[in-house]
């Protein structure tokens, strides 16, 4: 084990991300390097007068599969885009990536809103070594699995995937269609390499949508654009978004949202548990900060997420063939991180697939 003392983190790195490239999920969960599942925002004329119900065609939604989704679409991009982040005239032999860390932005996220954490979010991170690159993957614990996918989060989820149909078209002239029932394994990802103090990443990122006036066939990657987030929530009073939230929910939403570069989030407003968005509301990504009902510090997210990647590279020396590295928080002892040596084949833990190591391998 090892501790995360915030104080002893003397210098706070400062987050430069760069887009690099994107892929899409169809509806069968299928990887698509293409743009064909790219949405585009396009907003009610009227923010105060709106009148979308989230449980249209909700009992023909078509779910995620229950199983927590690893690294098979990031490591598939990589392959097909090897010469995007390959490392040239290395001094390491064995190293091909120009990345120290690969993950999905879902486990960066979560280990940057640790300080923040709640006593029922104690969480998994798994770390598996390949050609001096770490990958590292998010898991369930034991009570999270138990509890994923309950009737609450299932409707949560649906709700939150209809609001989207509500606002986005996959045209910037179109008009959103939601008569179709919702098929939340359809996603748009965008992939970045992001620079963090000495630690670089790479890192994929689902976006909602995007705001562009030109209808883009080819790529993002050096276009003008911007990415959006959209979220639903209810309030007993939905007049303006000025209820206080939770600094663990602050600090999901707004390490999220820089992750990906995202500058604001479009909230959809209902009458407390009502499906009913009854009216819009935008926040900036930094005015995010000023809705925390208690102090919240987005500098102690920095320095637990520096210390934390800090330990993980000298912990993580052997090879995925070797053995696979489990770190494990535990809420009880908030800044003690543990971690034990696994199995290489350790079913419940293996993310790293044989298919793409073969693969791989043939990048000498």
């Amino acid at each position: 084990m090892f501790r995360i003392e915030l104080d002893k983190c003397f210098e706070i790195p400062q987050l430069q991300i760069e887009l690099i490239g994107h892929y899409s999920i169809d509806g069968n969960s299928k990887y698509r390097g293409d743009l064909s599942q790219l949405k585009y925002y396009v907003p009610p004329l009227d923010f105060n007068n709106v009148n979308y119900d989230l449980n249209e065609n909700i009992a023909s939604t078509k779910y995620k599969p229950n199983s927590y989704v690893k690294l098979d679409d990031v490591c598939k991009w990589i392959l097909n885009n090897f010469t995007r982040v390959e490392r040239l005239m290395s001094t390491e032999k064995d190293r091909w990536l120009n990345v120290d860390f690969v993950c999905r932005r879902g486990a960066f996220t979560t280990i940057l809103s640790s300080p923040y954490v709640q006593y029922d979010c104690d969480w998994i991170i798994c770390a598996s070594k390949y050609r001096g690159t770490i990958y590292l993957c998010k898991f369930y614990t034991d009570a999270q699995e138990r509890n994923h996918g309950n009737s609450m989060d299932k409707r949560g989820e649906a709700w939150g995937f209809k609001f989207e149909q509500y606002m986005v078209a996959d045209h910037p002239s179109h008009q959103p269609d939601t008569s179709k029932p919702v098929n939340a394994s359809e996603a748009f990802h965008c992939v970045f390499q992001a620079n963090y103090g000495d630690h670089s990443l790479l890192y994929e990122a689902e976006i909602d949508g995007i705001v562009s006036q030109d209808y883009i066939t080819d790529t993002l990657v050096g276009k003008q654009f911007e990415i959006i987030e959209l979220k639903t929530i209810g309030f007993r009073q939905i007049e303006q978004l000025s209820a206080k939230f939770t600094p663990k929910k602050i600090s999901d939403m707004w390490n999220q949202n820089s992750l990906a570069g995202v500058r604001r989030s479009i909230f959809g407003l209902r009458e407390g548990k009502s499906s009913i968005v009854k009216s819009i509301q935008e926040c900036s990504t930094d005015d995010l900060l000023n809705l925390s009902f208690a102090h919240f510090n987005v500098n102690h997210c920095k320095a637990f997420c520096k210390l934390f990647l800090d330990n993980v590279k000298k912990i993580v020396t052997k090879d995925h063939n070797e053995c696979m590295y489990k770190f494990y928080r535990d809420t009880r002892n908030k800044n003690t991180i543990y971690y034990s040596e696994e199995a290489p084949d350790n079913d419940k833990y293996i993310f790293l697939k044989p298919q793409f190591i073969h693969e791989a391998d043939k990048y000498k």
